[in-house]
């Protein structure tokens, strides 16, 4: 990350060159010989094309395999969300010229055909109101500085916050958790339920048997037995219930008690374990189930969305996977990586950014399509938007990336498994129109939303459909910071990956806001990638994530300041946590950095029934806290609560001190006794 004299330069050489690159010339070199070329403007272009989708009738046989496929509901046809995609403008500009690209018409359909689709880029360059951003925040993107997120790619950590993650001072704590705080609004007998809850993921084994104890039930036709206890433990404490009603009732007492929430329709999506290739009429009318139940999953979000403005400043949680096919998200998330790895090959000199050279020689090649690329040359120069013969990985993100159609035939396998199918992107455009109905919604009802992290083997399409909707909806100043991100910090990559998208904000003109969290699916992502042969991408030791962890927010609380202090809108950082370690390393931070966190730039979260005793303390110390609300049926949030076991039995000693605090409460209430007057140190603050 540069430095603040180097932020301060990249300022002042973005002011000085906008009207020079807003001059550059665009039509893409027509001859590979001579390398990168300066190119010419091209007039004109087609009209806005829409993208045709095949509505299945009831007389189809797709409906037909459908119905048998999901004979429990029928089958409406899926919504045409699809739309032409909102390009950025700086796409959108480089896209300009209907020149050629590729070699063969092998590629996504004639809609989204590179020659197709010109007039799409074209009649998006000149128009703002595609993305709403004012001409500056344009400007400043097109001079944005460029190499230093890729640059850090070895070393992404920044000398000014290298020692943020020591251990916290000796002195006065700001942070002083105090359980009474949370007790005090349980009746006995929800205390009672919480002290067995405690008990049970106290215990490791029974916890780790608890999936195989909960399917023996199900194949003894005993579901009944296990989802009634479940129901009324796990469930009960972990989960804001099934109805309107209930769920309305628990954000509005989280609120009474100064406490934010975060509502979660928790049911959640994943590759099925017995996946196989199918073709004909069955793959087709797979494909038309899986749309069917993503429009299912927009609508439960339209009505999170509507129970979330019942309640003043509550933000809803999205889910990127319910929105689309997760074997279609799968697919398009493939050559990220490859992609990554390549460009880190390539950069020999370990500056962050390749040449023409290393692009067509090693970039290029590591996509599905890069062997129908007929034109590097050309391909290179939509990349380089300044001209200057070298391309960061912040360049290639933006240039390549799915809301770009002319990048869209690199995506598209030549036949094998690598790759993505043709019917891929009509499926992408329906999951990005969904998302941008869902947070249109959410910004009519003046809800806030926060996109979900998931599987890393989809994280890379949840990422880039964060960045549209951050792109689309996080601009005009601190009031309109709608679209907040996720990053799992014991992902090896996490920070990069945060940095690279903050500069990515700068360069685009949009305002950068992030959650940061630890992680939830560790065992998950180490054991399939030991059973597949590839690098485990979640660091090798907990003391690593919370390293990482604790830098990542060290990076933005200094950002943050630097805007504060120059009268600019700060980024957005999301406080995720349950390890009041970070948390008093960020209140420290807060209060030497003299951050005012009066318009929320930064704010503390928790999960629904853990770590309360912390979390009544922030709000009575009137710091901005939330609470992840999770709904849904029994069925769909039983992968989260499992997770809630398994995190709980992660740290025992944790669990064994808070149930032995709700038992000293239960003690305290059955005897009579009174409690010491509360008392919290961060009011400081």
């Amino acid at each position: 990350m540069p430095s603040d004299g180097q932020t301060q330069s990249s300022g002042r050489a973005r002011d000085e060159k906008a009207e020079t690159r807003k001059k550059a010339r665009l039509a893409l070199p027509t001859t590979e010989k001579e390398g990168p070329q300066k190119s010419h403007s091209v007039e004109g272009g087609t009209k806005n094309p829409s993208i045709a989708l095949s509505m299945p009738t009831s007389a189809s046989p797709v409906v037909a395999a459908v119905t048998r496929l999901n004979a429990t509901q029928p089958l409406r046809p899926f919504v045409a969300y699809a739309q032409p995609s909102r390009l950025s403008f700086i796409q959108a500009r480089r896209a300009a010229s209907s020149a050629a690209l590729y070699s063969r018409a092998a590629g996504p359909s004639p809609a989204h055909s590179p020659r197709a689709v010109s007039g799409v880029h074209g009649k998006a360059a000149v128009s703002l109101a595609a993305r709403g951003l004012s001409a500056s925040a344009l400007t400043r993107a097109a001079a944005a500085p460029r190499g230093a997120p890729a640059a850090a790619a070895k070393d992404s950590v920044a000398p000014a916050v290298a020692d943020a993650t020591g251990s916290v001072g000796s002195g006065e704590r700001l942070l002083q958790p105090d359980a009474s705080l949370a007790l005090d609004q349980q009746s006995v007998g929800k205390l009672l339920t919480v002290w067995m809850v405690y008990q049970a993921c106290g215990s490791t084994k029974l916890v780790q048997m608890a999936p195989k104890i909960l399917k023996l039930f199900e194949k003894l036709r005993l579901s009944w037995l296990s989802n009634a206890v479940v129901r009324r433990t796990f469930f009960a404490w972990f989960c804001a219930g099934e109805k309107e009603r209930e769920i309305v009732h628990a954000m509005r007492r989280l609120k009474e008690s100064g406490i934010g929430s975060i509502l979660d329709f928790s049911a959640e999506a994943d590759l099925p374990e017995d996946a196989t290739t199918a073709g004909g009429d069955l793959a087709e009318a797979a494909r038309a189930h899986a749309n069917v139940k993503a429009d299912a999953f927009a609508k439960e979000y339209f009505h999170g969305m509507h129970m979330a403005s019942q309640v003043p400043h509550a933000f809803a949680a999205l889910k990127i996977t319910g929105l689309a096919d997760p074997e279609v998200l799968y697919r398009l998330s493939m050559p990220h990586q490859p992609l990554r790895d390549a460009f880190l090959a390539a950069d020999h000199d370990n500056d962050g950014r390749v040449d023409y050279t290393q692009f067509k020689d090693t970039v290029l090649p590591a996509m599905p399509g890069g062997a129908r690329v007929a034109s590097p040359s050309g391909m290179f120069s939509m990349v380089d938007a300044n001209g200057d013969g070298q391309v960061d990985w912040v360049d290639i993100q933006m240039a390549l990336g799915m809301d770009n159609p002319l990048a869209r035939p690199l995506y598209l396998s030549d036949g094998g498994a690598y790759g993505a199918l043709e019917s891929d992107f009509e499926d992408y455009e329906r999951m990005v129109a969904r998302a941008r109905a869902v947070v249109q919604q959410a910004a009519e009802k003046g809800v806030r939303v926060m996109i979900d992290a998931e599987h890393t083997y989809f994280q890379p399409m949840i990422d880039h459909v964060a960045l549209v909707m951050q792109r689309e909806f996080n601009t005009g100043g601190s009031s309109q910071t709608l679209v907040y991100n996720t990053y799992q910090m014991y992902r090896t990559d996490a920070l990069q990956r945060m940095t690279d998208d903050y500069e990515r904000g700068v360069r685009e003109g949009w305002r950068f806001a992030a959650k940061m969290v630890r992680g939830a699916y560790m065992e998950l992502e180490r054991g399939r990638a030991a059973s597949l042969g590839y690098a485990s991408p979640i660091n090798p030791t907990l003391e690593a994530t919370h390293a990482l962890y604790d830098r990542g927010a060290a990076q933005l609380l200094d950002r943050i300041a630097t805007a504060q202090r120059e009268g600019a809108v700060p980024p957005a950082l999301f406080v995720a946590t349950h390890n009041n370690e970070s948390i008093e390393r960020v209140l420290q931070q807060l209060q030497s950095l003299q951050i005012d966190t009066s318009a929320e730039p930064v704010m503390f979260g928790q999960l629904l029934g853990m770590q309360d005793a912390t979390s009544y303390a922030l709000a009575k110390a009137n710091i901005p806290i939330y609470k992840y609300v999770p709904y849904g049926t029994l069925d769909e949030v039983m992968p989260y609560l499992i997770r809630r076991a398994q995190e709980n039995s992660a740290v025992a000693g944790a669990i064994r001190s808070e149930a032995a605090q709700v038992m000293a409460e239960i003690r305290r209430r059955m005897l009579g006794r009174t409690r010491r007057a509360h008392s919290v140190a961060t009011s400081s603050l």
